[in-house]
Order: C-alpha cells, then sequence, then structure tokens
C-alpha cells in the first residue's frame, strides 16, 4: 500500500526574536488562544495556539524563506482599523486578493500576515 497525500497545513512554528512582543501580536491582537505552553525539544520556551501556530524564541536573524502567512479572518476593515490604533505597521491596506478582502500587516519580526475574508467586498 502507498502512501496518501499529505492532507494539508496543521501548524507552524515562528522563531521570534521576542516572544513576549510576538505573543503581543498573536494572542492579544489576533485572538489566537494558548492550546499549551511547554518547552520544545532544545529546552526553548514554546507557546502553541488553537489555530496551528507555535511561537518559540531565537529568530534567525535573517531573512527567512516564508513571504508571508495568510489566516482566514472576518471584518478586515476592523482589524485594518485596529492595527492603526495599535501601531502595527500595515504593509499593505485593505484591499481586494486572490481569496477575499484582504489586508497585510507586520508582525513584531516584520514577517508578513495576510488576513483575508472571503465573504467580503
Amino acid at each position: 500500500m502507498s502512501a496518501g497525500p499529505a492532507c494539508g497545513l496543521h501548524h507552524l512554528l515562528l522563531q521570534t526574536s521576542d516572544l513576549a512582543a510576538a505573543e503581543g501580536f498573536f494572542l492579544d491582537f489576533l485572538g489566537f488562544t494558548i492550546r499549551k505552553r511547554e518547552e520544545f525539544t532544545d529546552g526553548r520556551p514554546l507557546t502553541v495556539t488553537n489555530e496551528g501556530l507555535g511561537l518559540t524564541s531565537g529568530a534567525p536573524g535573517h531573512p527567512c524563506a516564508v513571504e508571508h502567512i495568510a489566516f482566514r479572518s472576518s471584518s478586515i476593515r476592523a482589524i485594518a482599523d485596529r492595527a492603526r490604533d495599535a501601531g502595527i505597521e500595515i504593509l499593505k491596506d485593505v484591499g481586494p486578493g486572490p481569496y477575499g478582502l484582504t489586508v497585510y500587516l507586520a508582525d513584531p519580526d516584520g514577517n508578513r500576515i495576510e488576513l483575508f475574508a472571503e465573504d467580503e467586498d
């Protein structure tokens, strides 16, 4: 019996230069929720979210190969307004994208975070 195809992305682990700042962005601003906090295999702190994102310390300190990370969301215009109010950098303001209404934000490490809603104009 041959192995089947991969079924989809399950989670993503980001190395951060400031774990507290990353948690502030993903947990406090975007509203992700904590599934578990523990140590990564090499002893670094690890925060795992219910939304499939893991955060740990130790950013590589150079541009990464990931172009952007996209999350399905809602109320894109309201997210952009909250980002402005919070001083979060908007890399590309609200507009149409291939999956729906989209905004691109920078997380504390400069990663491009896309938020989109399929049913919004």
